[in-house]
């Protein structure tokens, strides 16, 4: 789906509601992509990054709401620690922002695409530039 790139809306230092999912942006960038068979699984997984990001806060949270038990106390702070957003996004975000550069979807991965275009990310201006 090629067209003129929207503008983004200011988003605010703290998102409410769906706004603050990254899941719904990150399946529009792949929606408005034109991929092939072959780039499933990365897409896939760029989509699966997103949704562990979004489920982290949710999964720290509740962590920290269960009733003190010595038995278990140290497993869930580990846990509680180990899906914290920060943690989460620091561990993902980075790995999510490879598999959308692979799949051409950062401004980065558009802009190499025209010095030399991988044969899944290759647009069509790539494609005529290529046939002269």
């Amino acid at each position: 789906m090629a067209g003129r790139p929207r503008k983004l809306k200011a988003v605010p230092d703290e998102p409410v509601g769906n706004d603050r999912k990254l899941t719904p942006a990150i399946e529009e960038t792949l929606a408005s992509l034109e991929l092939r068979p072959e780039d499933a699984g990365i897409a896939r997984l760029a989509l699966q990054y997103a949704r562990t990001i979004d489920r982290a806060e949710a999964i720290a949270a509740q962590a920290a709401k269960l009733p003190f038990d010595p038995d278990t106390a140290e497993a869930v702070e580990q846990l509680r620690k180990r899906v914290s957003a920060q943690v989460t996004m620091a561990d993902l975000g980075p790995k999510l922002l490879a598999a959308l550069d692979a799949l051409g979807a950062t401004p980065k991965a558009r802009k190499d695409a025209g010095k030399t275009p991988s044969s899944s990310a290759r647009s069509k201006l790539a494609a005529l530039r290529e046939a002269r």
